[in-house]
């Protein structure tokens, strides 16, 4: 009797990149119903994913032979770079298709745990208004309502991701004021009111952002000028005398412990040359037509790419909703991809508080694993091998993968 022969292959390429260069792109998409809008966003987002893969991918094989037959192959491809900053640099019509080339700053952002959704487990994001920090930099165009109008720009843009799932969460505003803002992940910048929207709505990670500045950069030349002084103005300060900026950060919380796990600050100027009387409105038609719509188009463009990033660097989690014995009940099920036979490290939620006596919440691993036996849609549950209070596991903590 011959035994089997089992062979495994496992092929790791990585094709490095410098930290950061400039590549340039071309991406594409078909144009439905004439509608050349939503097509450049799509080519833009095409041409953004073919600038990352000049980063640097990873490349997984997998053989397994038996009797001198390949019975198992499978590839997998991952981008491990992200998206700094990038400008459009042509754009043209064929034959029904919309081709946009652009130039990207790429980083190398090497593999990060739980990059790319390695786990195949969808995380869920949860978008909030937004906080306009300077109100009086919007007057110009009426854009007030980009606290709302961006947010649900981004939430529109990320439907359809297969390892992402987007909650409209825009009802809800976590900053308040200026002084609730953090100014970088370092600030530690715990935030009760996220753990408060994701748990009402159950999403592991929460999104809200700043619009920092809608500044003209030379407010002076807004109102009417004398003939004398306008033809002046214009030869000094050209087309940078209708210069504009768009200033924001976006901030990813965590929903469960509040604690912000990622940031990033974007910023573009583009030129505003409509009547300085007229209420346009942020993201409204005329808006997109105008060239600082358009460049703020392209932002958020690059926007939900480095969000897609962003999340999926993040591990996946679930609440613990019930102990019976050895068995825990989480809140996620075969929607989030869980499957039985699945496995989860349990960690415990711990408070702490800091020399001003500012609660801090820590997850605590426990070293068991829950083991996935029944999974439903929207919940699943698992067994573990010692009594959970033995070692205080209880509704309210969690259930991590990396």
């Amino acid at each position: 009797m011959h035994k089997a022969i089992i062979l495994m292959l496992l092929l790791l390429l990585s094709l490095p990149l410098q930290a950061t260069q400039w590549v340039e792109a071309t991406g594409s998409a078909v144009i439905q119903h004439q509608d050349l809008t939503n097509a450049r966003r799509a080519a833009i987002r095409d041409a953004l994913r073919q600038a990352s893969f000049q980063g640097a991918l990873e490349i997984n094989g997998y053989q397994a032979m038996s009797g001198g037959q390949i019975h198992t192959d499978q590839v997998a491809i991952s981008t491990q770079s992200s998206i700094l900053e990038m400008e459009v640099l042509n754009e043209k019509v064929e034959r029904g298709l919309l081709f946009v080339t652009v130039r990207a700053r790429v980083e190398n952002t090497g593999s990060c745990e739980g990059g790319n959704y390695a786990n195949g487990y969808r995380r869920s994001l949860a978008i909030s208004n937004f906080y306009l920090e300077r109100p009086w930099s919007a007057n110009m165009g009426a854009l007030h309502d980009v606290n709302e109008r961006l947010p649900r720009e981004l939430l529109q843009r990320m439907q359809g991701y297969d390892r992402l799932r987007v909650l409209d969460a825009v009802r809800y505003q976590l900053y308040n004021d200026t002084g609730s803002i953090p100014t970088s992940v370092s600030d530690r910048g715990t935030l009760t009111t996220a753990v408060d929207t994701a748990t009402r709505i159950g999403s592991q990670y929460v999104l809200t952002g700043v619009v920092r500045s809608m500044d003209l950069l030379h407010p002076e030349l807004a109102s009417e000028r004398p003939l004398l002084q306008g033809i002046y103005e214009r030869t000094r300060y050209r087309g940078d005398r209708f210069a504009r900026d768009f200033k924001v950060d976006l901030f990813i919380h965590d929903g469960f412990s509040g604690e912000l796990v990622t940031s990033r600050s974007y910023n573009i100027t583009g030129n505003w040359t409509e009547n300085r009387t007229e209420k346009v409105g942020f993201g409204s038609p005329r808006f997109w037509e105008t060239d600082y719509g358009r460049k703020v188009d392209d932002l958020i463009e690059q926007m939900v790419s480095d969000l897609h990033v962003m999340v999926g660097c993040q591990p996946f989690m679930a609440r613990i909703t019930r102990t019976d014995n050895k068995t825990l009940y989480i809140d996620a099920g075969s929607d989030a991809g869980l499957r039985p036979g699945d496995t989860l490290g349990v960690y415990r939620l711990n408070t702490f508080f800091d020399h001003t006596q500012r609660p801090y919440t820590e997850l605590v691993p426990v070293d068991l694993t829950l083991s996935l036996r029944r999974v439903q849609p929207n919940f699943a549950n698992g067994t573990l091998v010692t009594l959970p209070e033995m070692v205080n596991i209880q509704q309210g903590d969690l259930v991590i993968a990396w």
